[in-house]
């Protein structure tokens, strides 16, 4: 394998957005991450010759020695449109105020305002109107009409607002989760499936490639897309290897990163903790790939994601759950998943522990010589960048926040401080992540993009390229894809 061949970078990039046109967001994506050179950026449209999807895209940026592709899988979407939505608004707006999260407190609260105060004044009109029928004919002409205006007013609005609500673009990512999230539906499993699939055996296909390193960043709904394919190929590869188990080096690194680990449990609020768990992660990912294991995904990056509502879409919670005075019961449901295995955390949960003990325990994550299914995040750094919403207010991405309480303090959380004033416009920085590739002072979108991405530094990425190739005998398996699956 030549030099160049051997640092090349390939960036996948999971849209997260179903009604859009073509290319759009895939356009604005690789602007704001790559910097612009003499006036422009340099990046070229190639052919996607390694997937049977005719909607896959692709760059290349020649002097980042990166290839940059789109997963497209809008056209996956089918079944109803509103599928698990009016289950999940019901969950998100029938609660408590104390137990609402943050970014939604605001607009929850404007819900029910525009909801409460016109029924207020059509009930107050209406006691009026009657007040007036017992005192002549004048009165009850006035309480009369001023009653069916109120009325009409009121009945044209209710028949409205939700029908423009929910076509309007600042609610077509919670649709969106809630479709794909939808359980009830047999045909969402099938939806989730298909795009699951599809973005599995893209990256599946890439790690057999010419590629040292992979970076998979999701948008929005994208993000849960990409979280979901991560683990799945992770299960399916992560016993694959060309060398015995037992040679004297094994996976030397990964009793440094348990210990790492197990800090960062302790002090989960320490930066110092979490940049120790990160380097630890990068090396154990290199002794994996030096053991001959496919794995190529260093790092994952999820912006706006919705995974924030995770225990609402994932969990899904009783629906008048939330007017109980606790809401411990979501965070339970939530738990329970991880402990079974349907929600992976970073750092992982022990694999020595059983479904049913609480806690974290003691961080073990791998057995002879091999890491567990439920650590994907042992090898893999995990970043985290949203438009933050302070806690009554409108402003802000409501949809995107703090992934760390659900997903465990391996997260690193980035909150966007610059891009102002775009992210302080209600409801549209959803939308607002990459159409500034311009603005990359620090505190930006493309600053923090471009630092995590890191596509210009091209140090200690040696190991992954002289490493063996996997070999399924050593390990008693083969890993079929999709297509093979369904045959």
């Amino acid at each position: 394998m030549s030099t160049d061949t051997a640092v090349r970078t390939a960036v996948v990039f999971v849209h997260g957005l179903l009604e859009r046109r073509p290319m759009d967001i895939f356009d604005d994506f690789a602007k704001t991450v790559l910097p612009r050179r003499d006036g422009h950026w340099e990046y070229y449209p190639q052919p996607v010759e390694i997937t049977d999807s005719y909607e896959a895209r692709r760059y290349t940026v020649p002097s980042a020695r990166t290839d940059i592709y789109e997963y497209d899988w809008s056209f996956l979407m089918t079944g109803p449109r509103y599928a698990g939505f009016i289950a999940a608004l019901a969950r998100l707006f029938l609660r408590r105020p104390s137990n609402v999260p943050d970014q939604l407190f605001g607009i929850w609260r404007a819900a029910w305002l525009v909801l409460i105060v016109p029924l207020t004044a059509l009930v107050g009109v209406l006691v009026v109107g009657g007040w007036y029928l017992q005192s002549g004919v004048a009165g009850w002409i006035i309480g009369l009409v001023t009653s069916v205006v109120v009325l009409s007013i009121a009945l044209a609005v209710l028949r409205m607002a939700p029908r423009a609500l929910l076509r309007s673009f600042l609610t077509t990512g919670f649709v969106n989760a809630a479709r794909y999230f939808d359980l009830l539906a047999p045909e969402s499993h099938v939806v989730r499936r298909a795009i699951r699939g599809g973005l599995v055996d893209l990256l599946y296909t890439l790690q057999q490639g010419r590629y040292a390193r992979i970076v998979l960043v999701g948008h929005g709904l994208g993000g849960c897309i990409a979280y979901d394919a991560l683990t799945a190929l992770w299960a399916e590869t992560h016993e694959l290897r060309a060398v015995p188990a037992e040679r004297p080096e094994g996976l030397g690194s990964l009793r440094g990163l348990e210990a790492a680990a197990d800090r960062l449990t302790a002090e989960p609020d320490s930066a110092g903790a979490l940049d120790e768990f990160q380097a630890a992660q990068f090396d154990l990912w290199q002794d994996v790939r030096g053991q001959g294991n496919p794995w190529r995904i260093t790092d994952f990056v999820t912006v706006g994601t919705p995974m924030a509502l995770a225990d609402f879409f994932v969990g899904r919670p009783p629906i008048l759950g939330g007017l109980s005075r606790g809401d411990g019961r979501r965070h339970d449901l939530f738990d329970k998943l991880t402990r079974e295995g349907v929600v992976v955390r970073c750092p992982p949960r022990s694999e020595a522990l059983p479904v049913d003990a609480a806690g974290v325990g003691p961080a073990s994550f791998g057995f002879d010589g091999v890491l567990g299914a439920q650590s994907p995040f042992a090898v893999t750094r995990w970043t985290n960048i949203w438009f933050p919403v302070r806690r009554g207010s409108m402003r802000g991405d409501w949809f995107g926040g703090l992934l760390r309480p659900l997903f465990g303090p391996g997260v690193r959380e980035i909150a966007v401080s610059g891009n102002l004033p775009e992210r302080l416009r209600p409801g549209v920085p959803q939308i607002k992540y990459f159409k500034y590739p311009d603005r990359d002072a620090e505190g930006d979108v493309a600053f923090h993009l471009r630092e995590v991405l890191a596509l210009e530094d091209l140090s200690g990425l040696d190991v992954s390229v002289n490493a063996p190739e996997p070999d399924p005998a050593t390990v008693e398996r083969v890993v079929y894809r999709s297509w093979q699956r369904s045959m």
